[in-house]
């Protein structure tokens, strides 16, 4: 991953890249946090199986 920003970026520092390295890793992980949330609620919605 730290290849491709440095192509995106090219004239970003390696703290720089490493920072937006570590910001994409926790955007992906809280983007699919939210999706699975956002799936819980909706199958809540559609099924007749208490979740909690």
């Amino acid at each position: 991953m730290t290849a491709a920003i440095a192509r995106i970026f090219p004239r970003a520092t390696a703290a720089s890249v490493a920072n937006i390295d570590a910001f994409i890793t926790v955007a992906l992980f809280s983007g699919l946090g939210l999706l699975l949330s956002l799936t819980v609620l909706v199958r809540d919605q559609y099924s007749p199986v208490e979740w909690f």
